[in-house]
């Protein structure tokens, strides 16, 4: 199956929303690609940075996954302040990280046997 399925690429295919926001979406990457933390436009509280899921486009969002009041990811900005949100300190999110997929702890089932 081709094409768009409910907002979400399927096999590869990109909504026409997909295309008009992939540049500003990797505009929003490249501001935090030096692994900077992050603010909301309006706010004094610094976040540790995630990628999210946005539409199927990956963008840099609060760690914690606080609501933002808005749509808008360019609200999200770069700073090297260290970081200040109480939910992302009590996660131990202390610094940003784009590694990888979903952050979830690795489950080590070394020497469990079956």
């Amino acid at each position: 199956m081709d094409g768009d399925f409910g907002g979400v690429p399927v096999n590869g295919a990109m909504s026409a929303l997909q295309e008009a926001l992939a540049g500003p979406a990797a505009a929003a990457r490249d501001r935090f690609a030096g692994r900077l933390n992050g603010y909301l436009d309006g706010s004094d509280v610094v976040h540790a940075v995630r990628m999210q899921a946005w539409l199927g486009l990956d963008v840099p969002g609060p760690g914690c996954h606080v609501g933002t009041g808005s749509w808008d990811f360019t609200r999200f900005k770069a700073t090297t302040s260290p970081v200040s949100c109480g939910r992302c300190r009590s996660a131990g999110l202390l610094t940003s990280s784009f590694t990888g997929g979903p952050h979830q702890e690795t489950l080590d089932l070394e020497g469990i046997t079956w």
